[in-house]
């Protein structure tokens, strides 16, 4: 950006020469002014920033030539001006609006300038000043309410020492002229720097504008104090050096607490992600992790509702209208947003939400694989160990009684021997799909061991289990599996039925049930045996 690198010579210039030199009273300012709206003009946005001040900076020009000239003001000098305040408060206007406050206080200025006839037509320019300052100030909390904005800062500030040196210039011509050698011009030559800068300054580090803005305030009523300004002006001008350096410290002092809030948002979201671990299920679903993923993305975007996984057809919370894409090596993963974004989402935000979401879905089919039997999908025998402690606790937790089941495939061996494995295989992948489609997700479905299989069924009494068993030996009957012509049966044997007390007793129902089927074999088969 130039435009700094050419305020700081101008700035020195200014210290160095003093407020007497009649050359930086009559043009320096000016051309301050037209370079300005010139360097705005280079964007298509800052238009009505640069004509105002570009046009004001003509006006200037051309009343230190006529003042040269010794001639009166005339429209030459007037319509510049005019048109400047016009594209200014066009400007203005368009800047997010805030409905004005305690701003309103600054009406007075308007009406007051209306009741000094000897103002002329200074007292337009005046009550204009004050209707600019009433546009302003409520544009202003946006630097309270949302983050800090190196930009608006200076742009506030400029347009401060702008309007306030007006007010000032326009009494001081009133009253006899504007006296040689007043520092007024300095609050002029500084507030259009400021302004440009602020308008054009949208990678403005915070400290250097800090330092820039606050300098202003500061300068405000240290040049307003010169005599002969009035009274109420310099009150206005303490006022508003005070008020708005008081404004600033507050306004980076909540961007400091934001910054502080947001880093433990990122604390608390990576430490979501670090705690995050498959949660294995009977249908190898990925909701639980989808479910940990959202929670923890919800750490740094609360308006997230929803997480969804398009290649695998899976979807925890809601769909939204605002769509995040999550970068997931090829598949479609997308965070729902029911409202779009307060702040810029963090560039890195959303490829570390995917890479975690990518390592804990691949453990998750580690988990699987090793956990569950690969021919039935069901849990093998190390995944009972695993599983079987959060059952119980859930058990402990509700007060819920807990049913156990052996079942076992009736003269499996006789199909394996007559019609080969290949056909054997099929049967178990089939009751497997059965016994899946039979349980609830706080169930356990597990291959026991050959043609034996286990159920843990949460929440069932031994009767609902054997309604639930009786369910499955009937499904399991209906299956037609080629080339064997006869009905496929199981026997099935059942235990407990009460709140477990501890891991003991689920073992000890697990031999009952076995045992419950061995009496149902030696029975007749085809049956469902009670311990």
């Amino acid at each position: 950006m130039v435009l700094p690198w050419l305020a700081l010579p101008l700035l020195v210039l200014l210290a160095l020469y003093p407020p007497t030199a009649p050359w930086s009273e009559r043009f320096l300012t000016p051309l301050v002014a037209a370079g300005s709206g010139l360097y705005l003009l280079r964007r298509r946005e800052n238009l009505p920033w640069g004509l105002g001040l570009l046009l004001w900076g003509v006006g200037d020009l051309v009343g230190a030539l006529e003042d040269l000239a010794a001639s009166p003001r005339s429209l030459l000098w007037e319509s510049p001006y005019l048109a400047g305040y016009l594209a200014l408060t066009y400007a203005l206007w368009r800047l997010p609006p805030r409905p004005p406050r305690l701003t309103l206080g600054l009406l007075p200025l308007g009406l007051l300038a209306l009741l000094h006839p000897e103002l002329g037509m200074d007292r337009l320019y005046v009550a204009w000043d004050a209707l600019l300052l009433l546009l302003l100030l409520p544009r202003l909390e946006g630097l309270f309410q949302e983050r800090f904005q190196p930009g608006l800062a200076l742009l506030g500030v400029g347009v401060l020492l702008v309007l306030v040196a007006d007010l000032a210039y326009g009494y001081l011509e009133a009253m006899g002229g504007y006296p040689t050698g007043h520092p007024l011009h300095l609050l002029y030559t500084l507030g259009y720097l400021l302004l440009a800068l602020g308008v054009e300054g949208r990678n403005v580090p915070t400290f250097p504008a800090l330092a820039l803005a606050l300098g202003g305030l500061f300068l405000l009523p240290a040049v307003m104090a010169k005599d002969p300004v009035p009274f109420a002006l310099r009150l206005l001008a303490l006022y508003g050096g005070l008020a708005g350096a008081l404004g600033l410290l507050y306004a980076l002092h909540l961007e400091w607490r934001r910054t502080e809030e947001r880093g433990r948002r990122w604390t608390r979201f990576l430490e979501a992600l670090a705690r995050l671990s498959p949660r294995v299920t009977q249908t190898l679903s990925p909701e639980g992790v989808l479910l940990g993923v959202l929670e923890a993305a919800q750490e740094l975007l609360p308006q997230a509702v929803g997480l969804e996984l398009r290649a695998r057809g899976s979807l925890v919370g809601e769909r939204a209208p605002h769509l995040l894409p999550v970068p997931l090596n090829g598949d479609a993963a997308y965070l729902h947003l029911r409202t779009p974004p307060e702040e810029p989402v963090p560039p890195g935000f959303l490829a570390l939400l995917g890479e975690r979401l990518r390592q804990v879905l691949r453990q998750a089919e580690w988990g699987a694989m090793a956990y569950t039997d690969p021919l039935t999908g069901l849990f093998n025998r190390r995944g009972l160990e695993v599983e079987l402690p959060k059952l119980l606790a859930l058990s402990r937790r509700y007060r819920a009684p807990v049913s156990v089941v052996m079942l076992d495939i009736d003269r499996f061996k006789a199909v394996n021997d007559t019609y080969g494995h290949p056909v054997g295989d099929e049967v178990l992948r089939r009751l497997g799909r059965i016994l899946k489609q039979s349980v609830r997700k706080e169930d356990l479905a597990v291959r026991y061991g050959g043609e034996e299989f286990l159920l843990v069924l949460f929440g069932a009494e031994r009767e609902a289990a054997k309604e639930v068993v009786e369910r499955i030996r009937e499904r399991f009957r209906s299956e037609r599996v080629a080339p064997i012509p006869y009905p496929l049966t199981l026997s099935a044997g059942i235990a407990g039925g009460e709140v477990p007390e501890g891991r003991e007793t689920l073992e000890e129902w697990i031999l009952k049930a076995d045992y419950a089927l061995l009496r149902a074999k030696e029975t007749g088969r085809d049956r469902v045996t009670l311990a």
